[in-house]
């Protein structure tokens, strides 16, 4: 019975998910039944409108992406124009190449109109239309612009992957566009992918350093090969990173200004927290390849000195002389043999300076360390993440003793609380708001449910704030909204919230009290 619920709970509950994943290969399906027959006669019945589609998003991904553009229609028509001799041996006249370029522009664009993508809902139990479009455009200053969706975008990246050292760079430009249509979850999965590539690379150099090591030929051959893949769009991938970053804070502060608050600026925030630790592993991959970059040299080094060390080869000379049958070059190899002089003598002066020898004259060495301290750098997200964690594990804290204490209270009496222990600077710190902001996103909290299995980054730090308090480990309560607004400074005003201490204890799925 289980393994049946289970099954049906697949086929419906993830059909939607799934028929949006779909959707994104609809157009190109759609525009592949189109064969050029019914355009002009079928004078251009030999083209393959695949091809074309493929071809022109990747001219737009070109220019989108890498050169940070939008495209015009003439600049359109520029490439497309190319394709028609040079793959399809098609002799076209000025006018027959507009009105080709024309038709297969509107084509893809289905003349303005989205792609109509309809399936089956089972959970509502009727027939549902998703929209895709592949070209979008807008006016500034009076021309028109195209660049394309995300849709368009992720199905590109799903045929194949550009290239290698622009795969973090075109999905920076995916990430940007699921921002801006306000799909952070989506988002989310880009930066999982873009942190997976940074794992690769940081194997790929591992694998370098290890063939450096056993066959320096082939070493600097993949070392020159990882190089032009790995450092070649690192300026480029860290702008984009800093673009992305500056798009989410955008989305924070119209949030916050729209009043907008729950799940949306929880997934804006988990997808500003990956995309920190995105950036941080991208940093240290830069790191890892420029010592990357100094250990090569050195090995190489190495492997010049070793080859053109001076060595004897006595076999080979053993050889020679068996060939030329001159014994009397065997002289060369007996006599430093036989004058090794062995015997040893000692000076009687040096016995007179052995007893004359004074402790304080004495030669001390001087102590060489053996290991040096690696120096460790911290980038600037690196001290804001760990100036956030120690101001949130100090609100923490003080905030589980006065529960423990004083059972319930609320803001006005926590700040009051606050600002006679750590001073009035406290409310103008934009730390505490932010703190405020993820305590709210639940209305209880189980400490020992949380120390087992933390679901935020919030959580975590909960757990850490309780580490070695036993007493703080079972500790349960839940916040309340009154509608009260309160002035905590010049600069903020926030809602009021209720700290309440549940004294039921017992099972942690019991009911909570009040």
């Amino acid at each position: 019975m289980t393994e049946e619920y289970i099954l049906q709970r697949d086929v419906i509950n993830d059909h939607n998910e799934r028929m949006a994943n779909l959707k994104k290969y609809y157009p190109y399906f759609k525009l592949m039944e189109y064969d050029f027959s019914q355009f002009q006669g079928g004078k251009y019945v030999g083209l393959d409108m695949g091809y074309l589609l493929m071809a022109v998003l990747r001219f737009f991904i070109e220019e989108n992406s890498f050169k940070e553009k939008d495209v015009t229609y003439e600049e359109y028509s520029s490439f497309i124009k190319e394709i028609y001799g040079r793959d399809f041996g098609l002799v076209l006249d000025e006018a027959e190449e507009r009105s080709l370029s024309s038709h297969i522009f509107e084509k893809i664009r289905n003349e303005g109109k989205p792609f109509l993508w309809a399936y089956f809902d089972p959970q509502e139990r009727k027939k549902k239309t998703a929209r895709v479009r592949l070209i979008e455009s807008h006016l500034r200053n009076d021309m028109i612009f195209y660049s394309l969706t995300s849709d368009a975008v992720e199905f590109y990246l799903d045929t194949k992957e550009i290239r290698d050292e622009s795969v973090i760079s075109v999905s920076q430009v995916l990430l940007s566009k699921m921002i801006e249509s306000k799909n952070f979850r989506g988002g989310m999965e880009v930066v999982r992918r873009i942190n997976h590539q940074v794992v690769r690379l940081k194997m790929k150099r591992e694998e370098v350093l290890t063939l450096l090591n056993s066959d320096v030929f082939e070493g600097v051959r993949a070392y020159e090969e990882f190089m032009e893949i790995g450092i070649r769009w690192f300026k480029e991938e860290q702008k984009m990173f800093h673009k992305n970053m500056e798009l989410i804070q955008e989305a924070l502060k119209r949030a916050d200004k729209e009043g907008i608050y729950g799940q949306t600026v929880k997934d804006i925030s988990d997808l500003e927290q990956e995309l920190k630790k995105a950036l941080v592993n991208h940093s240290d991959l830069l790191n890892d390849c420029t010592n990357l970059q100094i250990q090569a040299d050195e090995m190489v080094m190495r492997a010049k000195f070793s080859k053109l060390k001076r060595h004897f080869d006595f076999q080979d000379a053993l050889k020679v002389m068996m060939n030329q049958n001159h014994t009397e070059v065997l002289a060369h190899f007996i006599q430093p043999l036989l004058k090794i002089h062995v015997k040893k003598t000692f000076a009687l002066t040096a016995v007179e300076q052995m007893l004359t020898l004074r402790p304080g004259r004495e030669e001390i060495g001087e102590e060489v360390s053996t290991g040096q301290e690696e120096a460790v750098y911290l980038s600037a997200d690196d001290r804001e993440e760990q100036r956030i964690q120690e101001n949130y594990l100090l609100y923490l804290r003080i905030l589980f003793r006065d529960i423990q204490k004083k059972g319930v209270f609320d803001l006005n009496e926590w700040c009051d609380s606050l600002t006679a222990r750590l001073g009035n600077n406290i409310l103008r710190n934009g730390d505490f708001y932010s703190f405020l902001i993820h305590l709210s996103q639940k209305e209880e909290y189980d400490m020992e449910q949380i120390c087992k299995k933390p679901d935020t980054f919030l959580e975590e730090y909960m757990k850490m704030a309780v580490s070695g308090k036993e007493e703080e480990h079972t500790l349960r309560f839940r916040l309340e909204f009154p509608e009260e607004e309160l002035k905590l400074s010049e600069y903020a005003a926030v809602r009021n919230m209720r700290f309440i201490k549940d004294e039921t204890g017992g099972n942690t799925d019991d009911r909570w009290a009040g």
